[in-house]
């Protein structure tokens, strides 16, 4: 029997949508003893899709419309108290299950548990990919704080990768760099279409009888504004029709004349499934099962958060969808444009992601990784 704790990164949906995978792709495995922590989101998302988990302390970003990784390193600098805290809280509730092997999804304390007790440690991450990609961002996008997060992460990521045994980067990049210890698997999907009921059984559960399109809000609290626009802009598009979750913005469903707003949609692949194409944040997913489906995805980043605006380039690099960033002003009309030309680009978005590599088997392929060391 081999004991793995996973540490689930708990901002916003994605990474715990990712690790849910992985998580039944362990529980296959009867000669594994898992042990899962996450928190804020991550740590609901997974309680309420029934994963035996536990709460620890961490972070969520705030604010509106940008993400400021000078911000974030001030608020730390002035509560050094809160990391110490955060690792004795980690402590509490992981000291009594003495695991073989540590495997964290982008949450430090997991790691730093590992390293300082000789335990195997393994990372799943995106941020080696950010490094490699970022200059593919639009250079007047590229600002001071993105320079300050690359260089930060630049710094972690050279840190880590002499105290960790790997690295395990999904990604739906068709060519990718070497580098040691690095291990680029497949995208990482809840489940794979295979996987999934037909097209008929789903719309006769989900009620739908018409083409539509799939909008997500996102699971981060810096990206409910999102919901606000759409509210506004999606109409004018008469002759297509939305299906919107809206990250519990509404207490109810909403049918208008050519959207209906659900207050949360938990099973997001079944609407992916059917959709004719996606408007969401740039999560990496949310694109990853995007591509991994063949839908079509308008990306819409995060200003000033170098993960999201990076998915989006390297997204529009592949041709897999289009990006829309947005500048301090003009927000509106700039969504209402990226919407358009999504719209306009659709068909030859679709050639592209026909040829595209990427399955979904990134979460078989870390497992049994990890279990054949």
């Amino acid at each position: 029997m081999v004991k793995i704790l996973f540490s689930v990164c708990g901002i916003g949906l994605g990474h715990a949508t990712r690790c849910h995978a992985i998580i039944n792709e362990f529980l296959k495995h009867k000669n594994v003893e898992l042990k899962v922590v996450s928190y804020g989101t991550g740590y609901k998302y997974l309680k309420e899709q029934g994963v035996d988990c536990q709460e620890i302390s961490g972070y969520e970003y705030k604010g509106e419309f940008t993400f400021s990784a000078l911000l974030s390193i001030l608020d730390s600098i002035r509560d050094p108290t809160k990391l110490r805290r955060d690792y004795y809280e980690f402590l509490k509730v992981t000291e009594d299950f003495k695991p073989d092997i540590v495997l964290s999804d982008t949450e430090p304390n997991a790691f730093f548990y590992a390293y300082r007790r000789s335990i195997p440690n393994y990372i799943l991450t995106n941020l080696i990919s950010i490094l490699n990609n970022y200059l593919l961002v639009p250079q007047r996008y590229i600002t001071r704080d993105i320079l300050m997060q690359q260089f930060m992460i630049d710094r972690l990521i050279n840190f880590m990768k002499k105290r960790a045994n790997r690295f395990y980067v999904p990604t739906f990049e068709q060519k990718v760099r070497y580098m040691e210890n690095v291990v680029y698997t497949d995208i990482i999907v809840r489940k794979k279409p295979s996987e999934m009921p037909s097209q008929e059984e789903l719309k006769q559960k989900l009620g739908i009888d018409r083409d539509f399109y799939y909008v997500s809000v996102g699971g981060a609290e810096i990206e409910k504004y999102l919901f606000y626009i759409f509210e506004k802009i999606l109409p004018t598009f008469k002759d297509k029709y939305f299906i919107i979750s809206s990250n519990n913005l509404t207490d109810k469903v909403i049918e208008k004349d050519n959207m209906k707003i659900i207050p949360f949609i938990p099973n997001a692949l079944e609407y992916i499934s059917l959709a004719k194409g996606i408007i969401a944040p740039a999560g990496h997913s949310t694109i990853s099962e995007a591509v991994c489906f063949r839908k079509p995805i308008l990306a819409i980043p995060v200003r000033n958060h170098i993960e999201q605006l990076t998915n989006a380039a390297l997204l529009q690099k592949e041709g897999f969808g289009r990006p829309c960033y947005l500048d301090q002003k003009g927000v509106f009309e700039t969504i209402k444009g990226c919407i358009e030309q999504f719209f306009a680009e659709e068909e030859q978005i679709n050639v592209s992601l026909g040829s595209a590599r990427a399955n979904g088997f990134g979460a078989m392929q870390i497992v049994r990784d990890i279990l054949s060391r």
